[in-house]
């Protein structure tokens, strides 16, 4: 990471004191006051300050706001040794952090330091705001860990075989979760609800979507369909129920995948789509009403400069902004030219060219970030403003140290 310079005072803006107590007095006719009415206010803290779980400004939390999974271990590349004398993932705990539109922090929860074993990664917020999903994978079986953000309490239960699978919140409040399984050497690929306690509750009917490899899904905002990828070419809609299944045809395409909303209203998915033979790449806009879908990028092989292929995209009053993939897994931010149609790199500052870079979603016009070394472990979490061409860094190097692991934005339109 670059050293920060000229970093925008934000203690001015908002007080770092957690909590605080004010009186009121209130004057009749006659000179003398009310008595005072002690109240307590929450306050967010500022950039760079950290505060309990105790101290959160529940009212305040939503959109801007994040969750981050911390550790104090430096970042290293895939098989790269630990500096001397600092310290090491393996024996290191994480904290999940809540992370304030100021870049402050309030400690949640933290996980022992995983030792030989797996961690825990951070995969889903619940619609109401007060709980977050982890998915931790041993030999074979799953551990899904739900962390009440409230109070920081921990609870889990085991997918049996579930080591393909990844766990997701029902929208639109997170009452129950849905468990997508990809394909593996032991069964095809699946797509269940089960309860918070892991019983079953409905299997969904992937199969009639043709899809060898994995039900990739989103969910409307209000929880009622599923849009789902398909290998036909295009994608497909279902109830929460499984019923009325219906195909959103994508001309000349094979397999897609849908990624993100591209508008409020949850009417347009961003869909990243193959051709038949897995030549080309291309974003595609898919009206789930049966529309006409649009390009949104032009074809790419893989074989035309840096960008090998995007995996979604964001409309930002500046223009539209796509997560680019390289080579080698390598992951960055770029810009679509509007009149040819090419994607051009975006530097951010605050981060180094060669690191990869993760859009989390966007808040008021901004960015929200994740920087990782390149085919190695997460760095820090930023916000950068695309207007004005700078980045502000929330979490991680240069704020507190360590390596922000997993981070996601607030849940909603992202």
């Amino acid at each position: 990471m670059k050293q920060i310079s000229g970093l925008v005072v934000l203690a001015a803006m908002m007080l770092t004191a957690c909590s605080s107590t004010t009186t009121t007095a209130a004057h009749g006719t006659s000179s003398s006051p009310a008595a005072p009415t002690p109240t307590t206010v929450q306050h967010a803290v500022a950039h760079g300050a950290e505060a309990p779980i105790d101290t959160v400004p529940w009212s305040e939390v939503g959109p801007g706001w994040m969750l981050a999974m911390w550790s104090p271990a430096t970042p290293t590349r895939g098989g790269g040794e630990v500096p001397e004398g600092e310290p090491a993932p393996a024996t290191s705990t994480t904290t999940l952090y809540l992370v304030n539109p100021q870049g402050g922090r309030y400690a949640l929860t933290t996980f022992p330091a995983p030792g030989d074993g797996p961690s825990p990664h951070l995969v889903d917020w619940s619609g109401d705001g007060g709980r977050a999903l982890f998915s931790k994978v041993g030999d074979r079986d799953l551990t899904v860990i739900e962390v009440d953000l409230h109070t920081g309490t921990q609870s889990t239960f085991t997918v049996k075989d579930g080591y393909s699978t990844t766990p997701r919140y029902t929208r639109p409040k997170g009452k129950a979760v849905l468990l997508s399984k990809s394909n593996d050497v032991d069964s095809p690929p699946s797509l269940k609800r089960v309860d918070l306690a892991g019983n079953d509750q409905l299997t969904y009917p992937v199969a009639q979507l043709g899809s060898k490899f994995g039900p990739d899904f989103l969910s409307t905002p209000d929880g009622t369909r599923l849009v789902m990828g398909t290998e036909t070419g295009g994608l497909a809609v279902m109830g929460n129920d499984g019923k009325g299944i219906k195909t959103l045809p994508v001309p000349g395409q094979g397999y897609c995948t849908p990624t993100r909303w591209w508008d409020k209203e949850a009417t347009v998915t961003v869909a990243d789509c193959h051709d038949p033979d897995f030549k080309d790449s291309r974003l595609w806009l898919v009206p789930t009403d049966g529309g006409t879908p649009t390009a949104l990028t032009q074809p790419n092989s893989g074989q035309e400069g840096e960008v090998m292929g995007a995996k979604t995209a964001w409309l930002l009053p500046q223009g539209t902004y796509v997560q680019a993939l390289g080579a080698c897994g390598y992951r960055f931010l770029a810009k679509r030219d509007d009149v040819s149609g090419k994607l051009n790199k975006v530097s951010v500052p605050n981060v180094d060219d060669h690191e990869s870079v993760d859009v989390l979603g966007v808040y008021h016009g901004h960015l929200e970030l994740q920087a990782s070394l390149s085919c190695g472990d997460g760095e820090a979490l930023l916000d950068y403003d695309p207007a004005a061409g700078t980045s502000t860094v929330l979490l991680g190097p240069t704020v507190n140290g360590g390596g922000v692991i997993d981070a996601m934005v607030y849940p909603g339109y992202e």
